[in-house]
C-alpha cells in the first residue's frame, strides 16, 4: 500500500485537532480542549501546524475527516472547514468514521464495541470486527438509552461517558486524535475517498428513538 500524506480534522467532541500524517507515521499534531469552541480555535491550529511543519497543501493527497457520530455543531464545523480546504485546493476528503478512530486507539485490545455519549442518558453504540489492527463496523451505529444498555450488553469502551456511568463501573476510556483519523484515513484511501465531496454530511444518526437491544 502506497503511503499517503493526509491533514486530518477531528472535532467530533471535546477534542479540536489536526495532524499531518504519511502512512502511519505522524508528521505533525496540534490539538486543544476547549468544548464548544471548535470554531474559534480549529483555524489557528490550522495555520500553527501549517507553518509550524513547513507543509504546503501541495505536499498533502488528502483531507480526512472525523464524521461521527458526535458533537452535532462540532462535526458541521469540522466538515465545513475540511470542504473549504479542499475545494480550494482540488483536494479529495476522507470521511472516517469516529467510532473506528475510537476503536483503533484501543487496538492492542481489539475491542468488540464501545459508546459515545450523545445527551441526557443517552449513547451511540457500534460494534466491531477486526482484521489484523484494523477495525470495521458490524453494524451501523445506533443511539441507545444507558440503562437498558448496561442491562443486556458488557460495554467495552466509552467516551465521554462518565456522567452517566456508575461510579463504581470501570469501563475502558477510548481517546480521540487526529492522528487516528489520518492513519485510518490511509488505510482505507481508496475505499473512503470522496473525489467530489459536494453532498457529504456528518453522521449525526439523527433518530434519538431509543433501540431495543438486539
Amino acid at each position: 500500500m502506497d503511503s499517503k500524506t493526509i491533514l486530518s480534522i477531528e472535532t467530533s467532541s471535546n477534542v479540536c485537532g489536526i495532524a499531518i500524517t504519511s502512512g502511519l507515521e505522524l508528521i505533525a499534531l496540534e490539538e486543544d480542549f476547549n468544548f464548544r469552541k471548535h470554531i474559534e480555535v480549529l483555524p489557528s491550529l490550522y495555520e500553527k501546524i501549517m507553518n509550524e511543519s513547513k507543509f504546503s497543501l501541495e505536499k498533502i493527497d488528502a483531507i480526512a475527516i472525523s464524521i461521527g457520530p458526535g458533537s452535532f455543531t462540532g462535526l458541521r464545523i469540522g466538515l465545513g472547514f475540511a470542504k473549504g480546504i479542499a475545494y480550494s485546493h482540488g483536494l479529495s476528503i476522507i470521511p472516517v468514521p469516529t467510532f473506528l478512530s475510537l476503536a483503533y486507539s484501543l487496538k492492542s485490545l481489539k475491542p468488540s464495541n464501545g459508546i459515545i455519549l450523545s445527551h441526557g442518558k443517552k449513547v451511540f453504540y457500534q460494534e466491531f470486527r477486526w482484521l489484523k489492527e484494523i477495525p470495521s463496523p458490524l453494524l451501523s451505529p445506533s443511539v441507545f438509552d444507558i440503562d437498558t444498555l448496561q442491562n443486556e450488553k458488557e460495554i467495552v469502551f466509552q467516551s465521554n461517558c462518565e456522567s452517566i456511568l456508575g461510579s463504581d463501573l470501570i469501563i475502558k476510556k477510548a481517546h480521540l486524535t487526529s492522528a487516528n483519523i489520518g492513519y485510518l484515513a490511509n488505510t482505507n484511501f481508496n475505499n473512503w475517498r470522496q473525489d467530489k465531496p459536494f453532498q457529504l454530511v456528518p453522521d449525526y444518526i439523527a433518530n434519538f428513538n431509543t433501540n431495543p437491544v438486539g
